[in-house]
């Protein structure tokens, strides 16, 4: 198998809101509008994709015909300086629903919501606290601890 792109596919109600969000408050562009189905790109050297899909489309799998809802979808936006995300972000009107914070497992971060309700998570990575690494690195490496003799 030859991957050209992933991308998840977001079943809104309105796809043109949720196009127009991401590209005024994180920079997305348009890659293709067809009305029914947007993908967006975000910006910089590698681009990663989005698509949204309007809802209640009788030409659609039934299991494309409902709208995302609830806390289901996180898209997360790795960042070199978070701090400097937010003021630009902030800058556009948008309103983080959590402010940047610092989490043991090592990321700085701030989250919004889009007008589809998925969480934005944008990441900045730190150094992770030293007592959460050490309980933490064999679950989070997918190996087992290793045995010691005595």
């Amino acid at each position: 198998m030859k991957i050209k792109d992933i991308y998840p596919l977001v079943v809104v109600e309105d796809p043109a809101t949720v196009r127009d969000w991401y590209v005024r408050h994180l920079g997305f562009s348009v890659a293709i509008d067809v009305g029914w189905f947007i993908y967006v790109v975000s910006p910089g050297k590698r681009r990663f994709g989005l698509s949204f899909m309007r809802e209640g489309l009788d030409h659609q799998l039934p299991q494309f015909r409902t709208r995302m809802t609830g806390d289901a979808v996180v898209v997360t936006i790795e960042v070199e300086d978070v701090e400097s995300a937010l003021a630009e972000v902030s800058a556009t009107g948008a309103v983080p629903m959590i402010t940047i914070r610092d989490e043991p497992w090592g990321q700085r971060h701030f989250m919004l919501r889009d007008p589809a309700g998925v969480w934005v998570d944008v990441v900045q990575e730190i150094e992770p606290d030293p007592m959460f690494a050490d309980e933490n690195d064999h679950q989070q490496l997918g190996t087992p601890p290793t045995e010691t003799s005595d």
